[in-house]
């Protein structure tokens, strides 16, 4: 408690806040007015039940980011960032709420409402959305389940790249800094108003060396889309991308290596490699003035290529020599490629009825979604001497599949003007089959429901309660071995959350907002990273308990300071981990963000996040020790000249990790019951020069 107290106070004199979004809105006085697609029905923040932050355009031009994985750390309290890469934002992993082990496939991530989320074990590719390319960020916190079913147990974050208006422009950037960075944006847009149609292109490029020996990497990203819009509300909206992501991967250090040579690497071949495309559909119709249907449609594909290269020594025995100790050195190439295939069709009905001062609106639908992984492993191992022949080459194919049928229902009643009510569910039911496993085959069918209460007795004022049920599905390739041999395919985790709330914004300029939340899950995947496909379903239920405040201001072209601070109890509840923390689950995070205008074309920022102590992965019974919590600080200038002949440029300067705060990112307890980490990177720059037409 005395250290949180202390961070309290050193942000507070650091000018506070994190505008954080994370925990609010850029433009808190236009709380009520945005438009949050991922509500499906277009509601604003204020009219949803359940804590929404919202970050526009202009929040992400203000707030120095580099990409999305360093905006939503540095905008947020709530969610929390696990980095695996060092500063490589392909092997960032996302988690909210206290979800720490294998968080990432509790949160949605969705752009234009395509998921992100894979059907295997790999975090959502978070460095596929160029950061110039993106009109707002949202952020549902909260389960997400009737309305997007899997992996939306924990919450949703929507990314929009659709442009607000018509007007023709376009943008370039150019940046470099630390590490041997470099990158260039650029983007177009357009369209016609009197015909209602636009379109937008985006595409991308960055290459870095990275922090640590073996952590280079290399993006390219290209997305866009066209809308064509009719009189009555109708509309066709096309999207598509492509990202290719190469990574090296550096791996894991032990304490004494990572406090004095955080640089080092034992894994110098390692790599990864993943290239994806997809296609998106969306097309809505209006019936009359009461309903509308909506038809998406999705299909993409990954293709996924890596390589593990392992060299040590161990003792064996020689029995040409009456079984004599003999040292043993040996080398594993370890190589996985494999396709996946995601095809997901979703029709929905919207029906919107007032009568007198009631307003009821109804969505139906249904989503159909089938994946198909195939691929194969080699692996080519050498020994010498190699007294029992296993020196070769050995190969494996498999192929995973997986069906899904769910259908939803959602209703909200408004009445009095200042009073809704939401209720809701989802029936779903799921094949898969894994030719690897013993038992390749599983049905599930699984349900989730919603209830909540909204409040809004003035405007830019929202109170709620919710309570929902949840499930997740288990990865594709999330199954149990033994003897070397997967065995089944494991059950779904379920479980319920209840949530309360408030957000106000008041005098044009202020805003506070706080949430609390109770969630209990059963059956939870647990995996155990260093002992090779070891996934279970959790002995124990888990429960998870916190909150989150914030409070925020800002005054256009003066000044604007923000903080949010988030508290999460991750516990087993019962079992033999019974009282036992979460793995990776942080208990006290704390965001705070300022801005200062030295004049109308010039601002400084700087913020700090402080994340406290976390069990390393795979902890479950918390026998190891803790990885250290750590406080960072960045600081920040951008300059936007009115004046002609530099009109339109936009000069910008960052430095993250302002005090080059040594600290570990993640950590794991190893099979010899020790820790190892994964260093985080140390202080860095970053300039950039952009131009907007």
């Amino acid at each position: 408690m005395k250290t949180v107290a202390m961070v309290a106070v050193l942000s507070a004199a650091f000018g506070a806040g994190s505008l954080a979004g994370a925990t609010n809105e850029t433009k808190s006085v236009e709380l009520g007015r945005i438009v949050v697609e991922a509500s499906r029905v277009g509601r604003t923040a204020e009219e949803l039940p359940m804590p929404v932050r919202v970050l526009d355009a202009k929040a992400i031009a203000e707030s120095g980011a580099r990409n999305l994985v360093d905006l939503l750390e540095k905008e947020t309290s709530s969610l929390n960032l696990i980095r695996t890469g060092a500063g490589n934002p392909a092997l960032a992993q996302v988690s909210l709420r206290g979800w720490g082990e294998n968080g990432f496939g509790r949160v949605l991530v969705m752009v234009d409402g395509e998921r992100l989320n894979f059907a295997d074990m790999s975090a959502p590719l978070l460095s596929r959305i160029e950061l110039g390319s993106i009109s707002k960020v949202e952020i549902l916190e909260g389960s997400g389940s009737v309305l997007y079913g899997d992996s939306a147990s924990a919450g949703v974050i929507n990314i929009v790249t659709e442009p607000d208006g018509y007007d023709e422009g376009g943008r370039v950037e150019v940046y470099g800094g630390s590490f041997e960075t470099f990158g260039a944006r650029a983007s177009l847009h357009g369209g016609d108003r009197e015909a209602d149609t636009k379109y937008w292109v985006n595409s991308g490029w960055e290459h870095s060396n990275g922090y640590r020996a073996n952590n280079g990497w290399q993006l390219w990203n290209l997305n866009g889309g066209m809308r064509k819009g009719w009189e009555n509300g109708a509309y066709l909206r096309i999207s598509a991308s492509y990202n290719d992501s190469d990574s090296e991967l550096p791996g894991y250090l032990s304490a004494d290596e990572w406090k004095s040579h955080p640089g080092r690497t034992h894994s110098p071949c390692d790599w990864y490699r993943r290239t994806t495309y997809s296609l998106k559909t969306s097309l809505e119709g209006v019936v009359d003035e009461s309903n509308k249907v909506r038809l998406d449609m999705l299909f993409s594909h990954s293709k996924m290529h890596t390589r593990s290269y392992y060299t040590g020594s161990y003792t064996d025995y020689d029995p040409g020599n009456f079984f004599a100790p003999t040292a043993v050195l040996y080398a594993d190439d370890y190589r996985q490629n494999y396709d996946l295939y995601s095809y997901e069709l979703t029709p929905q009905w919207i029906n919107t009825i007032e009568f007198a001062d009631w307003q009821n609106e109804f969505i139906a639908g249904a989503s159909y979604r089938y994946d198909r992984l195939h691929g194969d492993n080699r692996d080519a191992y050498r020994a010498v001497p190699d007294f029992w022949g296993a020196n070769g080459i050995t190969s494996t194919k498999y192929a995973f599949d997986r069906q899904s049928m769910g259908y939803f229902a959602q209703d909200t009643l408004r009445f009095m003007e200042c009073v809704a009510l939401e209720a809701g569910g989802r029936y779903q039911r799921t094949f898969s089959e894994n030719t690897q496993l013993v038992h390749s085959r599983r049905v599930d069918d699984t349900y989730a429901a919603n209830a909540a209460l909204l409040f809004t007795p003035t405007s830019g004022l929202k109170t709620f309660v919710k309570s929902s049920r949840f499930f997740r599905n288990p990865f594709l390739d999330e199954n149990p071995f033994k003897d070397f041999r997967a065995q089944k395919i494991l059950s779904p985790e379920t479980g319920w959350t209840l949530d309360a709330g408030i957000d106000w914004t008041f005098l044009d300029e202020f805003q506070v907002w706080g949430d609390v939340f109770y969630t209990k899950t059963e059956h939870e995947i647990l995996y155990d990273k260093f002992i090779w496909g070891n996934n279970i379903n959790s002995p124990s239920d888990i429960v998870r308990k916190g909150f989150t405040l914030g409070a925020g201001w800002r005054r256009d072209k003066f000044a604007a300071a923000n903080v949010a601070y988030t508290f999460v109890d991750a516990e087993f509840d019962g079992g033999v981990y019974d009282g036992k923390d979460v793995p990776m689950a942080a208990e006290s995070t704390l965001a705070a963000n300022t801005k200062v205008w030295l004049w109308d074309e010039c601002f400084v920022f700087g913020g700090y996040r402080f994340l406290s102590s976390r069990r390393a992965y795979s902890d479950f019974a918390n026998e190891g020790s803790r990885l250290a919590g750590h406080g960072v600080f960045h600081v920040g200038l951008q300059y936007e000249p009115s004046f002609a002949p530099l009109k339109g440029f936009k000069f910008g300067a960052t430095i993250n990790n302002l005090f080059d705060r040594r600290y570990a990112d993640c950590a794991v307890r190893s099979a010899a019951k020790n820790e190892v980490y994964y260093p985080a990177t140390g202080r860095s720059f970053m300039l950039s020069v952009s131009y907007e037409f």
